[in-house]
This record gives C-alpha cells, sequence and structure tokens, in this order.
C-alpha cells in the first residue's frame, strides 16, 4: 500500500488506492466511488444525500441483481430495500428514502480511510447546507475527471467489486482463481463436496481480466509505462501477455502454471506485438521480473480472491513469492535467452 503512493502522489493513483486498497464490509464503497466519477463530470459543488441517493442507489441495483452478497454481516435495511425494489415489493420513492437515510452510513466518514497511510487529498468533504446533509465536491474530484484515466477506472472499479462479492458469496469454499485463455475471463471453481460430487453451477465467472489487473498497474503498460486502455476498439486497447511465454510450458513434465495471474500482464500492442519490437514469445530480461514481483505484492496488498491464490501458487511471504518467481525465470532460461526489453520507457512506472 504505502509503495503504491510512494513518490507517486498523483490524483489518479490517490483514488485507485481508495477502491483497490481500502477494507470493505459493504461494497458501499464501490457504488459511491462510481458516483462520485459520474458527479465529477457535471458542474456540481454541494450534492444533497437526497440528490446523491438515486446515482449510489443505480450502481448497488447493478450488483444486487446478481444475487451475490454485498455485506459481511447478516443483514441491511440498505441492501433489504434494494433488494425489495428488485421484486417490485416496494416503490422507487420508497427505496430512495432509504437510501437517504441508511446507505450512507459510514461509507461517507470511512470512504477516504486507508490501512496504515493517509490521502495528502481528499475528493469531497462532508457538509449541510440549510436543513440538508450531503458532500461538497471538491477541485480534486473535477481534476481528476479531466485526466485520461477516468474510463478505466469505471472498470477497473466495477472488476474490484465483482471479485469481492464473489469472495463473500462463497465464503464457505476457498475460491482458486483460474484464467481463461480464450475468453481473457478470470473464473474460480466450486470444489466438490464431501461425497465427491460437483456441485451445480461448478464455474463461477468473475470479471475480464484487464478490469481487476489495469488499476495495480496504475492504468500504463508494464513494460514500457505507455498509457492503454482496458476498453475494447480503443488506439491504445491493451493486451494481455504471458511474462513467462506459454511455449515454455511445452519443455516442463510438470505443470508451470504460467496461465496464472501471477504470470499475467496488460501491454500496449506495440510491446506485445509490435513489428520493430514485439516481444511476442520471447523472454524479457531480469530487471523485469522484479516488476513482475512488484506488480503482484499490489496484488496481494489488496484482499480479494486473487490475494488468496497468489499466496497459495507462489509463496506464504515476499520472500518466497520472489523466489517462486525466480525458479520459473531460470528454468524459462534454459529454453528461451532472457534478452527483450522495450524500446523505451516512460519516466514514470507504477
Amino acid at each position: 500500500m504505502n509503495e503504491f503512493l510512494k513518490n507517486d502522489k498523483t490524483l489518479e493513483s490517490q483514488f485507485r488506492s481508495i477502491f483497490l486498497f481500502g477494507k470493505n464490509v459493504a461494497t458501499y464503497k464501490f457504488a459511491l466511488a462510481k458516483s462520485l466519477l459520474e458527479l465529477g463530470q457535471s458542474d456540481k459543488g454541494f450534492v444533497s444525500l437526497e440528490e446523491l441517493s438515486p446515482i449510489f442507489a443505480k450502481h448497488m441495483l447493478e450488483h444486487v441483481r446478481r444475487d451475490k452478497r454485498q455485506i459481511t454481516s447478516s443483514s441491511s435495511k440498505f441492501i433489504q430495500a434494494c433488494q425489495l425494489f428488485d421484486k417490485n415489493q416496494i416503490t422507487y420513492d420508497q427505496l430512495l428514502l432509504i437510501t437517504e437515510k441508511q446507505g450512507f452510513n459510514n461509507v461517507i466518514d470511512a470512504f477516504h480511510n486507508l490501512p496504515n497511510t493517509s490521502l495528502e487529498n481528499y475528493f469531497f468533504k462532508k457538509d449541510i447546507q440549510g436543513r440538508r446533509l450531503g458532500i461538497t465536491l471538491t477541485d480534486d474530484l473535477y481534476m481528476l475527471n479531466q485526466g485520461t484515466q477516468v474510463e478505466n477506472m469505471f472498470e477497473e472499479i466495477e472488476g474490484r467489486w465483482s471479485l469481492v462479492e464473489a469472495a463473500w458469496s462463497e465464503k464457505n469454499t476457498n475460491l482458486e482463481v483460474k484464467y481463461d485463455f480464450d475468453l481473457e475471463e478470470l473464473f474460480a471453481f466450486r470444489p466438490v463436496t464431501p461425497e465427491g460430487y460437483l456441485n451445480s453451477h461448478n464455474r463461477i465467472s468473475l470479471t475480464p481480466v484487464r478490469k481487476p489487473l489495469n488499476g495495480y498497474q496504475k492504468g500504463k503498460c508494464f513494460y514500457c509505462y505507455g498509457p492503454i486502455s482496458i476498453n475494447s476498439n480503443e488506439i491504445n486497447t491493451c493486451d494481455v501477455d504471458h511474462f513467462i511465454p506459454l511455449s515454455v510450458q511445452y519443455n516442463s513434465t510438470s505443470d508451470l502454471d504460467l496461465n496464472g495471474v501471477w504470470n499475467l500482464v496488460l501491454t500496449c500492442s506495440d510491446c506485445n506485438r509490435g513489428e520493430e519490437n514485439g516481444k511476442f514469445a520471447r523472454l524479457p530480461k531480469y530487471d523485469l521480473l522484479q516488476r513482475l514481483h512488484k506488480r503482484n505484492e499490489y496484488l496481494i496488498e489488496s484482499n480479494h480472491p486473487l490475494k488468496e491464490t497468489l499466496i497459495m501458487r507462489t509463496g506464504l511471504n515476499s520472500d518466497n513469492r520472489k523466489t517462486f518467481l525466480e525458479r520459473r525465470f531460470i528454468f524459462a532460461k534454459t529454453f528461451k535467452a532472457a534478452e527483450w526489453e522495450p524500446s523505451f520507457e516512460k519516466a514514470d512506472g507504477f
């Protein structure tokens, strides 16, 4: 967490740190983060809770309708209201009234809180105008929305939200996250029952892989640090690359887990498959392995099923995880020279 913001106090990194590393007992922080990005595209200053409620409820309803857990406690009047509205058992006006009274308990006060560190910039402040409770949006939020990473962040929030709710919904099982190479999607399997039978709907689709990975790379190509997009059909839409090429697996009788999240990075198309100096199936230089370790440690500092999968696959502590990477890298070097590097790197990394 501290490393993520070390020497990088940009508004984008500070906002990302909130939804990537903030502690969660409910998914309200994700809904509020999306609401703030939406409001940052307006010219509002003060936003009352009454005005915030339909935007906040909209984002919560999208996920409540997936029938996934949105809170770790056994009950929530606000979540229950969303469920009742979805079943046409209360009116929209009733939902908004409950949202205004119950939906913002704790989340507004705790939104900017981070473990073991504090932010230099706040994106809103609690406020009251007349008798109306609400928030005043800061200049930092509007400046954030003028940047190039806002569209990415909407999707990054969605990816982290999907992972968190999946973990809570499957809390009685140990979810191991896997990667579907053809669909470029993260998924998990429920374990077999004690009797040995697979559970119904055994495969759990989680999220397209770009969404949760991009924030930990701060919206930058893993190799050259150039800006990337996780939206389709953009000029800089990113590729998903295997750091250690999949072809290395063909030379091993053991499963090297090269489709594991630990080995997946997001890259610009030039670095991955450019005509002049594309990586393709080449092995990067050793210095870039240290960057992979750094990125993986970011993932582990954020609580979601990716953390548990990475620890299970690569090691219980940072030193063990670094050794895991180095052993696979050394094995790969027996078949491929570790000689590839990007043609250039922008000054600011991640």
